[in-house]
């Protein structure tokens, strides 16, 4: 039988081309990326097999090449970088990137090992490398000191949108901090948040709201750059620092964040845990740094907080209901509450949101961002989910068992019931116990969620096989929407209520919001836009052709058993 040798693909990235344009142009830039095609060739690599990915990067299929020489090619490239001068501007070195793979490492497509890749050369400063796979193949015979080898592995370790650690990867790290007894004393957690993000997304676009992510990343990097760097999720990084001068750093970054541009001025917020307790365990110490940020979060007389007496108590508050969440779901002190939805062009009820409240026998009603964050950290959020979903499906049969008018519900998941348990089946169970048409529940997933879950299309595909709608929620909070509704299929768009906080006032956030309600309706996809608080929005937004309408307008989130 023939061996088929591995596919073979290299990678040649500006690390500075920013950097580049910013000093000499596009015309330079493009310059610049014509100078890698030009490097490629005199390594032997045939021009009709390389395409440009971006406008940094070109991608190389260099299937014809023998093992030795796509070896020498890579090397040889590898080592000319060095001297490579930006065209025009013999003064400014361009910074590439050299990396290759074989198609044993391609675990995913072709451009996002590519792009995952090179972000884990910047983040370490690598100009070169290869991603090998996990079997002992012929790529790890290359032997050079210019090319680094790496696993598929070591690459997961690294976000690539900001080149950083990724969550996992830092809790391990802070863990082996935590275990060291020979840690400096003025080690510390920091937790980075951008206040209102959401609103710097609406006010001007998710591409604007990317490269601020970027450059706040960037100022991190820059200040922080012999510390442990994580970005935790959209809008939120962690540092774990010895740094003495730790205040200072925070106020640089807070002061070049403000300036990145004026007409918004982004507060970055900070919150700071000294790790001094040995018994503690990396998310408890995360979250007292996270807490000590939230604590901040819309002040504009502080940009950062250490973790302290009051803090603690609220830490607490979230260890009770750690400790407290079988019994809550087990002694009923779940309550599920409904918020109307309205059929915008016939005015009526058409469904309801289902939410989970806590109603405590000690401490009263407690606020979901108190129970909900908790449940999630604690890994037990889908004994809440599940409780509501059986409560719903309970008060549907018995409204159809003695005649009653109903209405269909949408319920929350959050992104860990799909790693938790096998929700879609535990939801079909308690269907088939209340005899609930699958066409009678809606499953609601953050935008926020599927950024962070890549194994959520495949569970979002099962569950529409099974019948179930499933919708979008909170449309427009995150950086990739667009992305998103590239990539799955959406019964309903759920539009974020920032949207409307300002519509009466700005100009583009109803332009937004058209544009919008607009796509959604070219995609087959119906809208539903939440946070309607006065007659005017609810105008805008009937005239505008949304579906669906949900906000105090209509009615605030009431008990499930009282009716709607």
């Amino acid at each position: 039988m023939a061996v088929v040798p591995p596919r073979q693909v290299a990678v040649l990235s500006l690390a500075n081309y920013d950097e580049v344009v910013k000093t000499g142009g596009r015309t330079v830039g493009e310059a610049a990326l014509e100078s890698l095609r030009n490097l490629a060739v005199t390594c032997g690599v045939d021009p009709g097999y390389m395409r440009a990915m971006d406008e940094r990067t070109l991608l190389l299929r260099l299937d014809e090449l023998p093992h030795k020489e796509f070896l020498a090619a890579i090397q040889g490239m590898a080592a000319k970088t060095r001297r490579l001068a930006a065209p025009t501007i013999p003064d400014l070195m361009l910074k590439v990137r050299v990396g290759a793979m074989s198609e044993r490492a391609l675990r995913s497509l072709v451009n996002d090992a590519a792009r995952d890749l090179i972000a884990y050369m910047d983040h370490l400063d690598r100009r070169a490398a290869f991603l090998a796979g996990d079997e002992l193949d012929i790529w790890q015979q290359m032997g050079s000191t210019d090319v680094d080898i790496i696993s598929h592995e070591q690459l997961k370790y690294f976000d690539a949108f900001t080149g950083m650690l990724t969550t996992e990867r830092f809790l391990d790290l802070l863990q082996y901090a935590i275990d060291d007894p020979h840690r400096p004393e003025s080690m510390a957690i920091l937790y980075f948040d951008i206040d209102d993000f959401k609103s710097y997304n609406r006010t001007f676009s998710h591409e604007d709201g990317d490269d601020l992510l970027l450059f706040v990343a960037s100022q991190i990097k820059e200040a922080f750059s012999a510390d442990v760097m994580a970005h935790l999720s959209i809008d939120r990084f962690a540092v774990l620092s010895s740094s003495p001068d730790i205040v200072s750093k925070c106020a640089k970054i807070h002061a070049a964040t403000r300036a990145f541009r004026l007409s918004f001025a982004p507060e970055v917020k900070c919150g700071i845990y000294m790790l001094m307790d040995k018994t503690v365990t990396p998310y408890v110490a995360l979250d007292c740094a996270k807490l000590a940020c939230e604590s901040i979060k819309g002040r504009y007389d502080k940009t950062y907080c250490y973790f302290d007496e009051d803090h603690k108590d609220r830490l607490f508050v979230r260890r009770y209901v750690a400790h407290h969440a079988e019994r809550a779901v087990a002694d009923g002190w779940i309550r599920t509450f409904a918020q109307p939805v309205i059929d915008t062009r016939t005015g009526e009820l058409c469904g309801f949101e289902a939410l989970a409240r806590w109603d405590d026998p000690e401490r009263g009603l407690l606020a979901p961002f108190v129970f909900i964050p908790t449940l999630e950290d604690a890994r037990l959020i889908h004994r809440l989910d599940v409780c509501v979903v059986d409560t719903v499906c309970r008060h549907l049969s018995k409204c159809r068992a003695q005649g009653l008018s109903h209405v269909p519900a949408s319920i929350n998941l959050s992104r860990l019931d799909f790693d938790l348990c096998d929700i879609l089946d535990v939801i079909s169970t308690l269907c088939d116990r209340w005899s609930i048409p699958h066409e009678l529940l809606a499953i609601e997933i953050t935008e926020s969620a599927l950024q962070e879950g890549s194994n959520l299309r495949v569970e979002i595909e099962r569950f529409r096989a099974a019948g179930f709608e499933v919708w979008m929620d909170d449309f427009g909070c995150g950086y990739s929407s667009l992305n998103l509704l590239k990539d799955y299929e959406f019964d309903v768009l759920k539009v974020d209520m920032e949207f409307l906080r300002d519509m009466e006032t700005n100009v583009r956030s109803k332009k937004i919001l058209l544009s919008v309600l607009e796509m959604a309706r070219n995609l087959g996809i119906r809208t539903l836009v939440e946070g309607v608080e006065t007659k005017t929005q609810h105008d805008f937004l009937l005239e505008a052709g949304c579906d669906m309408m949900q906000g105090y307008l209509f009615g605030k989130p009431g008990p499930l058993e009282l009716g709607l």
